[in-house]
This record gives structure tokens, C-alpha cells and sequence, in this order.
């Protein structure tokens, strides 16, 4: 599976550039069997009104993406991943490591928005002929969020308990599920945190089977979250930079596929997806075959060599992928963003030696000028 893999032009432009349409077109003869799109937004940046609805987002020619992926094999598989926009609040109120003020707490009504969004999402992604959908509700998002006891202190229906956490995922899915039926529903969600108070190894298993329960229809483990980088390397047992799913220094074996461990506790009747430091095509095989992981995912790898599930299945090259998980992609993301460049994003350690050396020094040092002192 290609796993989610931010859009940065079509966040930008709120529309689908012919060069999105052609990479999509790429990543489907590389071989992925299935494909997440990046995280397209449910709900309109700024603040929520009882009025504000998915229809107000205005991204269009989504239906592109889907079309080409159809049109080039018609085998291929394409899941509209969701997202809210940008809303500047929280399940409750909270203070970031990275933020001079603290970000307001929800209101129910809000809530209630939030899930009519998501739903209404869930349905158009359904006309558009996607075939299916997925949460994001990983690394932080407001989903993810809601899920986390680090970051949702509510003690209204919306928190406490694990099922209480859950229920917003659980509405959003019933709410859907009375339009588009068995449309296949996904969640990303975070196995951890990283962080002290928030989901961890022992915690997540709950978590993960309210969130079965709920009615979604597969699972794929990720996690971090950006206040945990201001922890150390030694506390973390990786590199803190942007951004903490994404480890580097993982060309042994023994370090990649690094959520794998918080599969083994799980007991679940849905498939679980794992990502997360997948590189090396016959250690997939040795833990798919294990039983406690369906599906494999990669984002980085993909972005490196989109046709590396072809070059596997032929048996071409290295069993490894020629990704080194240096994160220079997650650099050229988030510059793009900033400098409003709709564009591609691109493996800088192979395209653009110049640019990944100055993608090294700003990931090394981003921490440090990014927290609040």
C-alpha cells in the first residue's frame, strides 16, 4: 500500500494540478496495489459555524486522482484519505511545546460540525469513484487528537473513557454509513505518542479494538506526535526531527518497521496496515507471514522509487529499497508549503545534492528554533 503522502499543491491551489494527476499516474505502474491520497481537508481553514460544511472547502477535479488510478489499471485501488483544515482548536485546551498561546478547547456544537464534515466527506469521496476512504487520525491531527489521553482532557461525552475518546469516530461512521453503506471506511491512528500520558504499547490495544467496534472497515499504525520532539534521542530511541513517524537511521534490519511491536498485543478481526520503516522486501515478507500485519505500507520509499513494488515482484536489484530515510522529502513538503511552490515533492538525496545538504541542516536544527524557550 502507498501510504498518505501530503499533497502540497493541492492544499495550495485547492485543486488537482495535471502534474498531481500524472504522479498518481506514475505511483499506479510502479505496482502499488493500493493507494492513500494525502490528506485532503473536510473542513474550511479559520473558525467553525454552525453553517460550515464540507461543501465549503472548494478543492476541486479530486475525482482525477481516482479516475487516472482507474484508468491506468483497473485493478488499482485508490482511498481518499480525510483530514479537517485548519481549525485552531482541540478536544480541550492545551499548551504545545511549539506554540506561544494555548489552543482553545471545542465546543459539542463544534463537534457536531466536525462530524457532519467528515460524513458528508465520506459520501462525495464515494460519488467521485474512490474506493474508499481513510481517517487520518495519526501524528497529532484533531482526530488524533480526540483518541489520545495526552491531548483530550474533556469530561463530557466526547472524553475520558477510551469509548468516550473513540465516539467521535464512532458518529462519524454511523452518520456516513446511512449514505454509502459498506464503503470501505480506514483510520490512521497513532500504536504511540511518544510522549508521557499519551497512547502507548500497554494502551493502544483498547484503542484499537473501540475503534473496530466503531464500524471502520481496516487499521494502519503510525505514530508521534510533534510535542513529543523536544524530548530527547536517548528518551525516544530516535532522532527528534520533523517529523516523528518518519524515524531516520534505520538502514539495519533491526531498526526498521519500527510500530511492528505494538502489533503483537493486538486482537483484532479487521486488517491491521503497517507502516513506518518498511525498506527491506524480505523482512516484509517474515512479518506479514507472522499473521498479526495483512498489509504492508511505505510513503518515503515510494517518494525515492515509485516503482519499487514492480522491481520487488520481478525480483530486480536489492531487496532494499534505495530510500535512505534521511526525511530531505519531509523538508521539500513542508518548503513547499511555506514558500507556496505547488510541486511535487521530491527525493532531494537523489535529485538535488545542493538542496538536501541545506534539507539535512534545517531538519537537524529545527527543534531547537521551533520551541518555545
Amino acid at each position: 500500500m502507498r501510504s498518505a503522502t501530503w499533497d502540497v499543491p493541492v492544499t495550495l491551489t485547492r485543486d488537482v494540478p495535471e502534474d498531481v494527476v500524472d504522479y498518481y499516474r506514475t505511483i499506479t505502474l510502479g505496482g502499488a496495489g493500493m493507494i492513500i491520497t494525502g490528506d485532503f481537508p473536510v473542513t474550511p481553514d479559520g473558525p467553525l459555524t454552525s453553517s460550515s460544511s464540507f461543501d465549503d472547502v472548494g478543492v476541486t477535479g479530486l475525482e482525477e486522482i481516482a479516475d487516472i488510478v482507474h484508468e491506468t489499471d483497473e485493478r488499482g485501488k485508490v482511498l481518499a484519505q480525510l483530514n479537517t483544515g485548519y481549525v485552531g482548536k482541540a478536544p480541550s485546551l492545551r499548551q504545545s511545546p511549539f506554540s506561544k498561546n494555548p489552543t482553545p478547547a471545542l465546543s459539542e456544537r463544534e463537534i457536531k460540525v466536525i462530524i457532519d464534515c467528515f460524513a458528508h466527506a465520506v459520501i462525495k469521496a464515494k460519488s467521485l469513484g474512490y474506493d474508499g476512504v481513510q481517517f487520518h487520525a495519526a501524528h497529532g491531527t484533531l482526530l488524533c487528537d480526540f483518541l489520545s489521553p495526552y491531548a483530550n482532557k474533556r469530561e463530557d461525552d466526547y472524553g475520558g473513557t477510551v469509548r468516550k475518546r473513540v465516539r467521535i469516530i464512532n458518529e462519524i461512521v454511523t452518520l456516513a454509513r446511512q449514505e454509502v453503506g459498506d464503503f470501505p471506511i480506514l483510520i490512521k491512528a497513532n500504536c504511540t505518542d511518544y510522549i508521557e500520558g499519551g497512547i502507548d504499547v500497554d494502551s493502544f490495544p483498547e484503542i484499537a479494538l473501540e475503534i473496530e467496534r466503531s464500524g471502520i472497515d481496516a487499521i494502519e499504525i503510525s505514530g508521534g506526535r510533534y510535542d513529543c520532539l523536544v524530548r530527547s534521542e536517548e528518551e525516544l530511541g530516535f532522532r527528534p526531527m520533523p517529523g516523528a513517524e518518519s524515524h531516520t537511521r534505520i538502514n539495519s534490519v533491526d531498526k526498521q518497521s519500527y510500530f511492528y511491536p505494538y502489533t503483537e498485543n493486538l486482537h483484532l478481526s479487521i486488517p491491521v496496515i503497517l507502516v513506518g520503516g518498511n525498506k527491506d522486501v524480505e523482512h516484509l515478507e517474515k512479518l506479514l507471514k507472522n499473521g498479526k500485519v495483512d498489509f504492508m505500507a511505505m510513503c518515503r520509499p515510494l517518494i525515492c522509487e515509485p516503482d519499487l513494488p514492480n522491481r520487488w515482484l520481478l525480483g530486480k536489484g536489492k531487496s532494499v529499497a534505495q530510500c535512505i530515510s534521511c526525511n530531505s522529502c519531509i523538508y521539500d513538503m513542508i518548503r513547499n508549503f511555506i514558500d507556496k511552490h505547488a510541486r511535487i515533492t521530491r527525493c532531494l538525496y537523489k535529485e538535488d545534492k545542493g538542496e538536501y545538504k541545506t534539507a539535512q541542516k534545517w531538519l537537524s536544527s529545527w527543534v531547537e528554533n521551533h520551541k518555545v524557550q
